[in-house]
């Protein structure tokens, strides 16, 4: 218990302890909390550490290559935090919604351009990754993100969120400004790959889209902007055993590495959704017990949802961290498919669309229509406009895209790369050309929509846990830590409100949202007037009180003369009662002279069947198991019948 990092989180101005702040180790997806008194303890073994420690309300203060020894067993390493205070202008200013509103618009024009003719002009602009194209088996994997980690620390952070069934890592790697911290107001974004282990393109892919964005930064301005204003999570293999089963094979679409090591296909072991039928006939909702309100892994984690340790831990890696905007990448077709994949049970319409239908169609375009062929193949699918609804094309139940928007604030489609699930290695150049610019268009899309910040009226401070609710829109997202929201929307005027258990509501109305830069709006939440008034209530009878004792006090003459009163009255009360005592006590001796005084009764042994009496110079001897250590110790009789001597005065 001593060995790692502890130390305490203070507020910088006050000094004061900040209880509930996470501290996060770089590279492990597991942080901790710090307790009342602001203290924290880490378990680590030796090593060189980036940590960070993060609270809602408060600047985050990374301290890097913390050298871990482990020296002295007795104590572990000191490491103590003073946080910032954020105040409101910290969060967000007029001036900096401006420039953030221009910045989004550039990235916007430039995933326009990428769905448009200039895309090849766009795109020649870029450096690219490599010119050798092959397949990386698991230690290649590793060594691969060490290495671009390495090379780009400054914009890169490496971090695994458990392991497969064979005790495989599955790493992510990170790709911002600032890798290490969720910075209010950013977004935060995700690619998965090779979720079956046997589709492999989308592997690859990501694997080069890593590179590809970190080569670029600094060189290209849609990149800079991209990676400043986002923070991009991609995660190459989430069954890395079912692809090193099929990459050992000499035929690999025959190799049997969809499934995971336990064979169970992941994207059917996320717990089901089910659904029914919504305010608006064409549309299906999730029923109410299924909502991102307050999850937490133990709701997931019950023997009747069989989690496989990949799917357990894509869940945790979800609900840590407030992802806006997901894409899972698959192959053996060539379509962008979007929730729902379930369907009501019984319906027999063929498509299971969502409340968010219209902004998942547009978050589909943006992929299929940046791809080279996808809008227009029909090689081996047949699709309008490269996309489609999960259901329309075959349902399915436990897939992660339905598990992720109906549980999280993320908005995630599924995305077929290709015909082939494993092509030949000369092939894969083929398929990152195709798929390169879909994938920078399609994070760019987190800039559309609406964002901004829930505050308490009071405080100014931001409200995690809030709920944005898009009216006729039938699904809500929830606030992160420091209050900040981001909400993905298709063009339209909206009317938005903003709730919290303890708070009054509150609703903007006729939000327009563009085909550019988010919205940004506030929600400044009043306390519910009922606990208010309460407290004020209290507070006013305790002043009260405290002011007419205060008064009292201070009359001297008046306390005194009461003060004087009152103990006269006390002295008089104990006379009395010692009077009574005395009388009492002389009568209770006079009748004992008489009839014979016996003290206590004969109390029976615990371990004895029957009472033993015996006789010690004519008196009796009696066993008391509630005697003092002096009544007992030289078994003396407690009285003596003959001589009527009491030994109690």
């Amino acid at each position: 218990s001593h060995l790692g990092v502890k130390g305490f989180i203070r507020d910088e101005l006050t000094r004061t302890a900040i209880s509930g702040a996470l501290i996060q180790i770089q590279g492990i997806l597991h942080p901790v909390r710090s307790v009342t008194s602001g203290a924290y303890w880490r378990l680590l073994l030796p090593g060189l550490y980036n940590i960070t420690a993060t609270a809602s309300g408060y600047v985050p203060q990374t301290k890097y290559n913390v050298n871990v020894t482990n020296a002295n067993l007795t104590s572990a390493l000191r490491l103590d935090f003073t946080l910032q205070p954020r105040t409101q202008d910290l969060f967000i200013t007029n001036e900096n919604v401006v420039e953030i509103n221009s910045i989004y618009d550039k990235l916007s024009n430039y995933a326009t351009q990428l769905r448009s003719g200039s895309r090849d002009a766009l795109l020649d602009t870029l450096i690219e990754p490599t010119n050798r194209f092959r397949y990386h088996d698991y230690d290649s994997l590793v060594a691969k993100l060490n290495e671009l980690h390495a090379k780009y620390q400054n914009i890169t952070s490496l971090y695994t969120i458990g392991e497969s069934v064979e005790k495989r890592n599955l790493w992510v790697m990170i790709i911002s400004d600032n890798p290490l911290v969720h910075e209010a107001g950013e977004p935060e974004v995700r690619y998965v790959g090779n979720i079956h282990g046997d589709e492999t393109v989308g592997r690859e892919c990501l694997i080069l889209f890593i590179e590809y964005l970190c080569v670029n930064y600094k060189k290209s301005d849609y990149i800079t902007k991209l990676i400043d204003n986002t923070r991009i999570h991609i995660l190459p293999s989430l069954n890395p055993d079912g692809f090193e089963r099929d990459y050992k094979q000499k035929e690999h679409e025959k190799g049997g590495g969809r499934p995971n090591a336990h064979d169970v296909d992941l994207n059917r072991n996320f717990p089901p959704v089910e659904l029914e039928q919504s305010s608006k006939s064409d549309i299906a909702k999730p029923k109410p017990q299924f909502n991102n309100a307050e999850n937490r892994l133990d709701k997931f984690a019950v023997s009747k949802y069989l989690l496989e340790p990949e799917v357990r831990a894509a869940i945790h890696w979800s609900l840590v961290y407030p992802f806006v905007l997901s894409g899972n990448l698959h192959g053996g077709a060539l379509v962008a498919n979007y929730p729902f994949d379930n369907r009501i049970i019984g319906s027999t319409k063929p498509e299971s669309r969502s409340p968010d239908d219209s902004t998942f169609i547009m978050l589909a375009k943006s992929y299929s229509q940046a791809h080279k062929q996808m809008s227009q193949d029909k090689s081996c699918s047949n699709f309008d406009d490269g996309i489609t609804n999960g259901a329309a094309w075959y349902p399915i139940e436990g897939g992660m895209q339905d598990w992720s928007y109906v549980f999280t604030s993320n908005m995630e489609i599924t995305l077929e790369l290709g015909c082939k699930k494993y092509p030949e290695e000369n092939q894969l150049q083929l398929y990152w050309n195709d798929n390169k610019g879909a994938l920078l268009s399609f994070i760019t899309q987190v800039v559309h929509g609406i964002r901004g910040f829930v505050y308490d009226i009071k405080t100014q401070t931001g409200i995690p846990g809030a709920s944005i609710s898009v009216h006729g829109i039938e699904h809500n997202v929830i606030t992160y830590q420091d209050g900040d929201f981001f909400r993905i929307l298709s063009y339209g005027i909206y009317d938005i409100t903003a709730e919290r258990v303890g708070y009054a509501p509150q609703t903007i109305r006729n939000v327009l949202v563009t085909n550019q830069s988010s919205t940004y709006i506030e929600f400044k939440l009043k306390p519910n007037e009922s606990s208010e008034e309460k407290n004020t209530e209290n507070l006013s009878k305790v002043e009260q009180i405290y002011n007419q004792s205060k008064d009292f006090i201070l009359n001297r003459t008046l306390f005194l003369i009461i003060a004087g009163i009152f103990a006269l009255v006390l002295a008089t009360l104990f006379g009395f009662i010692i009077l009574y005592l005395r009388c009492r006590s002389s009568s209770i001796l006079s009748s004992h002279s008489r009839v014979g005084f016996q003290r206590y009764n004969l109390i029976p042994q615990d371990e004895q069947s029957d009472l033993s009496s015996s006789q010690i110079n004519g008196s009796k001897s009696v066993p008391n198991s509630h005697a003092t250590q002096s009544d007992s110790e030289n078994d003396e009789p407690l009285y003596s019948s003959q001589s009527h001597k009491f030994l109690f005065a």
